[in-house]
């Protein structure tokens, strides 16, 4: 088990490390695309404007995304009990933690 644990934790640090470089070549990405936006504008297929590179492999896109957050505690107060249960979604599901 202990093999176990010493393997997971070493694979931990070099997802952190692939993780930490996706991260600066994805700033990378963006201040390209920032820095040459009239080159690369164009529009979505829902018409919205976007900016995008077309490469030999893949392409890059950077657009405005949405995200809208819901105050819990503040729909509970709104909702009686039965109601809230209605719209409420719970996910329960097993997590190993090794530190």
């Amino acid at each position: 088990m202990n093999k176990t644990m010493e393997a997971i934790q070493e694979w931990k640090r070099i997802k952190e490390e692939a993780e930490n470089n996706i991260s600066k070549l994805n700033l990378k990405a963006i201040e390209y695309l920032t820095e040459n936006e009239e080159e690369c504008k164009t529009t979505n297929k829902k018409g919205k404007e976007i900016l995008q590179y077309i490469g030999n492999i893949c392409k890059a896109t950077l657009s405005e995304m949405e995200r809208e957050t819901v105050d819990k505690e503040e729909v509970k107060k709104l909702l009686s009990k039965e109601d809230y249960q209605k719209v409420s979604k719970v996910s329960r599901f097993k997590m190993l933690k090794v530190s």
